[in-house]
């Protein structure tokens, strides 16, 4: 059921747009603001992992068809120690339509998700960012060009450093994570398998990575690592970066995800390393499960249903984290001889596929 009035939605990446689309195909108006001059950079994937669940919540706009003719399916993963492959799981046995992770760069996402909302007349509206929260219960929000607006709701998607978040006097808790990150898009001398990632795990943190293809040539590589330098020289056999980056993770969330009908949304109400690919899926799930429940006249719902996920994710992902960057002295014997005879049996290759593939969280009520 369409619910009268605007939502007013601040911030127009991966999370806000998905939640303009949500509400834009069950009726409801949106207003979709950003404080930037544009969706993120084509050259640059950032966010590029998109799961079985997020696939299955973008079916009924039509935007699944659109991004799995875009992306690349990865459909097995490959676990090596110092250089020798000692496990090799396929995600097929896992219980869902769409038994992959579709690998589709953050910039064509958001630009699939914009021409979706053209065709439907909502604009994003490029550099206007929301400066101010007023009522919460009547919920108004100042925006940068000075227009007070008034809304039946306001979703805050608008990154860690959430405005929405600091106007309400969210409490931000957790912690910064030591060591730094590096990223960066390659190309590669020869063809690799575009449907097989891959975790390599070393004696030390430098020569531990995790490989996500994008293609036949192409891959994303993530790394403790100085510099993104030092983490493709670890890797060897490429031929030029396309992009790369360095980053410091936190594991943080808002203790509170609402108050009154002002709602946070993904890096508005949580971050975590990149490790896993669950940040921007968590945040689709969250914005799709606010249009669900608002439509449904029970947004109230939304932070206790959310909440929980949040903090099982962000302690999954603290786990995997730390794996990649400190291998615990027992992994390798672990990995080596355990796991492959576990995974004989079908039951646990199942269960492993569902975990990377995110299938072990709720899913959505509504599907």
């Amino acid at each position: 059921m369409a619910r009268d009035g605007t939502v007013l939605i601040a911030g127009a990446g991966p999370v806000g747009l998905a939640a303009a689309v949500e509400l834009t195909r069950r009726g409801v108006a949106v207003r979709i603001v950003d404080a930037g001059d544009g969706p993120t950079p084509a050259e640059q994937s950032r966010a590029l992992a998109i799961n079985p669940t997020t696939l299955a919540i973008l079916a009924p706009s039509g935007l699944r068809e659109a991004l799995l003719a875009a992306g690349t399916t990865i459909t097995g993963s490959d676990v090596v120690i110092d250089g020798r492959t000692v496990l090799s799981l396929s995600f097929k046995s896992a219980r869902t339509p769409h038994p992959f992770m579709l690998s589709l760069p953050q910039g064509r996402t958001e630009r699939l998700m914009i021409d979706w909302l053209g065709q439907r007349q909502v604009a994003v509206e490029w550099n206007v960012g929301l400066v101010a929260v007023g009522e919460t219960h009547r919920p108004s929000a100042t925006l940068s060009t000075g227009e007070e607006v008034a809304a039946a709701a306001i979703l805050g998607c608008d990154g860690s450093h959430s405005k929405v978040r600091q106007e309400l006097g969210v409490p931000w808790s957790g912690k910064g994570y030591p060591g730094v990150f590096a990223l960066a898009d390659v190309i590669f001398e020869a063809p690799i398998d575009p449907h097989r990632g891959r975790i390599s795990i070393g004696s030390g943190e430098r020569t531990s990575h995790a490989l996500l293809p994008m293609g036949e040539d192409r891959a994303r590589l993530i790394g403790f690592h100085d510099s993104p330098d030092a983490l493709v020289a670890a890797v060897g056999g490429i031929a030029s970066v396309t992009w790369r980056s360095t980053f410091r993770v936190s594991f943080r969330h808002a203790e509170r995800m609402s108050r009154g009908w002002v709602f946070l949304a993904g890096d508005a109400a949580h971050v975590h390393s990149p490790v896993g690919g669950r940040g921007m899926n968590l945040g689709i799930a969250d914005a799709a499960t606010f249009a669900h429940l608002f439509c449904e006249h029970r947004e109230t719902e939304y932070e206790s249903q959310r909440l929980p996920v949040v903090r099982s994710v962000m302690q999954e992902t603290r786990q995997m984290t730390d794996m990649l960057a400190k291998p615990p002295s027992h992994i390798a014997s672990f990995l080596k001889y355990a796991m492959p005879m576990a995974t004989m049996l079908p039951p646990v290759r199942r269960k492993m596929a569902e975990r990377v593939l995110a299938l072990d969280l709720p899913q959505p009520e509504w599907l």
